[in-house]
């Protein structure tokens, strides 16, 4: 997940980097031009059709790249599939893979259903729930999955570990030896050579104590990397829809003195611990239940709201240090995201700094929705008055 993270971020502050997208509700981007030089994508729909001269990095709900690609493919998203040859390493995290082209380099891939016909890649290391390798490989190779499936020529030795079952295709080659953990014995047809012979290790349903911790540490690390791919684009899109109030909120929170900003992180951590008060007794009369409502749903939405302006915040922060730049822009918050992500993980300190700048986005956040909806209109009433 660190190295991940670090691919992106250094990808955001790199002076090659060129955004090919901004980020609006169902936009699509759509790359029919060789690009010049690296190419970073971000959006709800990625779709990669001319040929990418150097490295790919995309992240999206869903992700197609049916152009060849002369670097290494960084590819995350829900839905990815490569279609066209990439001559590097191919590196995927998502929920379904599909690799139909070959791979030059390595291919590493993290997807609950991961479909290979054609990479041939140097070395495959697959987790996984389905898995199918149809394209061989041309190194060593190494799965875990839940069912696992196995066709074409292999040029080294194959490890499996298989929670359900392993099955090879028809006259599936492998040159080296196959190495195999699984409840029963793999499915093996007689047009089927394995060159090594195949060395099976017969496990029992329940696993061993080393394994549970590995099992854990592996769920805890997928629901890491799901759980930061989510706020990647709920932050983007949440400072993409509303570039305005993102913009004021950054300005209000840090352009102004510090005891500004200390006053409103005490309003945010006061709205955070005194609304659910609130919503108890007013939940205790039969009148406020539809208060509780209402009251409710703002602020699960300013909650939401205050939670991607705080990674705008964050990023906006080391934009103006870094580059001095003043304009608060969708990438800011994906930056902002990685930054809180791998502050959070420090224990208690990294917990602590992102409360505080989550309570200063919050009470930047309400601060100018009070101000939008009580002072303006005292002014007005004021100004009406006046002879």
């Amino acid at each position: 997940m660190r190295r991940f993270a670090f691919v992106i971020v250094a990808a955001l502050f790199s002076p090659a980097f060129a955004f090919a997208a901004t980020f609006s509700g169902g936009q699509t981007v759509v790359v029919s031009e060789p690009p010049s030089g690296n190419t970073y994508l971000a959006g709800a729909g990625v779709s990669v059709t001319a040929p990418v001269p150097a490295d790919l990095t995309a992240l999206g709900a869903s992700v197609g790249v049916s152009g060849a690609v002369s670097g290494d493919a960084l590819i995350a998203g829900g839905d990815v599939s490569v279609y066209q040859p990439v001559a590097g390493d191919v590196r995927i995290i998502a929920g379904r893979a599909v690799v139909r082209d070959s791979v030059g380099g390595d291919l590493v891939a993290a997807a609950a259903t991961f479909l290979d016909t054609g990479s041939g890649a140097k070395d495959i290391f697959v987790i996984g729930g389905s898995v199918s390798l149809e394209g061989g490989a041309a190194g060593p190779v190494t799965i875990y999955g839940t069912d696992v499936f196995l066709a074409g020529t292999y040029a080294g030795d194959v490890h499996v570990t298989a929670s359900n079952r392993l099955t090879l295709g028809e006259g599936t080659h492998i040159k080296g030896t196959l190495y195999y953990d699984a409840p029963q014995e793999a499915s093996v047809p007689a047009s089927a050579v394995i060159d090594g012979g195949a060395k099976y290790t017969g496990r029992s349903y329940l696993p061993t104590a080393a394994e549970a911790h590995a099992f854990l540490a592996a769920g805890i690390g997928v629901f890491f990397l799901v759980k930061v791919f989510a706020a990647l684009i709920a932050a983007a899109l949440i400072v993409g829809l509303f570039p305005l109030l993102a913009q004021g909120i950054t300005d209000d929170a840090i352009a102004r003195s510090p005891r500004h900003s200390l006053l409103l992180i005490l309003l945010g951590f006061a709205v955070l611990v005194a609304t659910p008060v609130l919503l108890v007794l007013l939940s205790l009369t039969l009148v406020g239940l539809g208060l509780v409502f209402l009251i409710g749903t703002a602020y699960l939405l300013a909650l939401l709201l205050a939670y991607g302006y705080a990674a705008a915040l964050t990023g906006s922060i080391l934009a103006r240090r870094i580059v001095h730049r003043d304009t608060v822009l969708w990438r800011d918050a994906v930056f902002g995201v990685l930054v809180l992500s791998v502050i959070g993980v420090v224990p208690f300190i990294g917990w602590l700094a992102c409360m505080l700048i989550f309570a200063l986005a919050l009470g930047s956040l309400v601060s100018r929705v009070y101000h939008f909806a009580f002072r303006e209109r005292d002014e007005e009433l004021a100004a009406m008055e006046l002879p």
